[in-house]
């Protein structure tokens, strides 16, 4: 920000939208916050084929032919798809009690587990399934995948995510509903966010010892994939920000215009 300081008019390009933040983006003094968000690709916004596999930004190499076939085979909105991004790292006994809830849950998933030794970590995830045989009587364990691409297939039904930024904002687009765990960093205040304030996920509680247990996670698998009372408020508002979303979204919408002024200003 002091870099910024003696600019007469500095704007700062965001990735989020007027709906979604408003409040925020109006809040800081002296700056002009521009929401230029959700920066997805467009292929993914449009009622067209959204699997398009030329706009793919995945960070690292997957072979989407496998698991998308088999979200293919699955019911809509079935899939219970988990990831925590390409940083954090679970330990053992985390990584025991996502793979023993969704082994209880007996729904269909898909579970990206990296399967390398990534920015220097000592140990590799995929060491720590125990039950893997188990486990792929259910569902499918990857090491990587593109994640637009799998949050955009029908077959989706929720998504267990650290609630990074991009996540966050894919799971939005997408219109599939959060079950929120997050790690570190800013995830605590855009789960906080997901519960509270916009209602489209609710958030896991870990034990005393910092773990979430497997019946935790069985019990928010069900409140935001069931159709009770809790369930059908989140769907509803998952829906209300896929909306509002893709409308910032469009041509003629808020990202739109907001480049538009953005490379006029600076022209």
């Amino acid at each position: 920000m002091d870099v910024l300081a003696d600019e007469s008019n500095p704007k700062i390009l965001v990735n989020t939208f007027d709906a979604l933040e408003h409040e925020a983006l109006n809040a800081i003094e002296n700056f002009n916050m521009v929401g230029i968000g959700p920066l997805i690709p467009s292929s993914f916004l449009s009622s067209n084929d959204s699997l398009d596999n030329s706009l793919r930004t995945d960070l690292f190499e997957s072979d989407s032919k496998d698991y998308l076939q088999w979200l293919d085979s699955k019911p809509k909105s079935a899939v219970v798809y988990v990831s925590f991004g390409s940083i954090a790292v679970l330990t053992k006994q985390q990584v025991e009690e996502i793979a023993r809830a969704l082994i209880s849950s007996r729904r269909p998933f898909l579970w990206v587990v990296r399967n390398r030794k990534d920015g220097g970590y000592e140990e590799i995830e995929e060491d720590k399934l125990t039950c893997r045989e188990e486990l792929e009587q259910f569902g499918m364990v990857v090491p990587w995948c593109s994640q637009v691409e799998v949050l955009s297939h029908p077959s989706l039904g929720c998504f267990v995510t650290h609630c990074g930024w991009n996540s966050t904002l894919e799971s939005m687009v997408t219109g599939v509903p959060v079950v929120a765990f997050p790690q570190w960093t800013d995830q605590g205040t855009n789960v906080k966010l997901i519960e509270d304030v916009w209602g489209n996920g609710v958030r896991v509680s870990a034990n005393e010892e910092g773990i979430v247990e497997r019946d935790e996670i069985v019990r928010c698998l069900d409140l935001v994939m069931g159709d009770d009372e809790k369930g059908m408020e989140v769907k509803k508002n998952v829906e209300k920000w896929k909306g509002l979303a893709r409308e910032a979204s469009m041509e003629g919408g808020y990202m739109d215009k907001n480049l538009k002024a953005f490379v006029d200003d600076v022209a």
